[in-house]
């Protein structure tokens, strides 16, 4: 069994992920939204590397309403990262780098976290229909309940897609009996992983040392699977 780390992996083929999140913590340590985030990305990924493309909100195919966030390309080396982005916000204000900043508090972690998990699964569909294609599942958060284990074992509708420090993704990943009608709408189908992940987090930047002040980070990295069964830690 072969092991993989997310900060061994190289985008397109040219770009390190450890060189591309350290320019992107210097430049932008914080970020407003979603998109400003895939903006500040995709920015950073043109300036390590101005020979790559860079296209946001792809739809890989039409015959379905997917969208993928971001496709890096670099079509003389014949490789390409696909990636998708989450950003999860803990309310949050201050000023970073002059500018002024005030995060609103989302909660919502049991469907946060299995839109993450079809992230992952949708990646490797994409990867596997590619040929010279690898993935990447990026997630930035400021809120520790995403990166602390569970206080207590107690069972929840959700257990099947924490991603806290530690914890694994694979195989058939579904609700619980608990899980109520309100909570699963528009989410019901269990989620297929063809990988087997172990979540690794780490630190993007300290905004400073209040509640939400932690901005953290979880790389999960997507490849194909030639033989058998790869064991991917993100």
């Amino acid at each position: 069994m072969n092991t993989h780390q997310s900060d061994d992996m190289v985008i397109a083929g040219t770009i390190r992920l450890d060189d591309l999140l350290a320019g992107l913590a210097h430049a932008r340590p914080v970020f407003h939204s979603e998109a400003d985030l895939q903006h500040a990305l995709a920015w950073q990924v043109h300036l390590l590397d101005p020979h790559v493309q860079v296209r946001l909100e792809v739809r890989p195919d039409p015959a379905v309403r997917e969208v993928l966030d971001l496709l890096v390309h670099r079509p003389d080396h014949g490789r390409s990262t696909a990636i998708e982005v989450k950003y999860w916000k803990k309310r949050w204000s201050g000023t970073a780098a002059g500018e002024r900043f005030d995060l609103p508090n989302q909660g919502a972690h049991d469907i946060r976290r299995y839109d993450f998990v079809k992230d992952i699964s949708r990646v490797e569909r994409f990867v596997a229909a590619r040929p010279g294609c690898d993935g990447l599942v990026l997630l930035w958060s400021n809120d520790d309940l995403d990166w602390r284990p569970p206080a207590t074992f107690r069972a929840t509708a959700a257990d099947a897609f924490r991603i806290h420090e530690g914890a694994t993704l694979d195989g058939e990943r579904a609700w619980s009996a608990q899980a109520g009608a309100g909570t699963t709408k528009g989410r019901e189908k269990p989620i297929a992983l063809t990988g087997h992940y172990r979540m690794a987090w780490r630190d993007f930047t300290t905004l400073d040392h209040v509640v939400g002040g932690r901005m953290r980070l979880l790389a999960v990295k997507v490849e194909k699977i030639a033989q058998g069964m790869t064991d991917r830690h993100g």
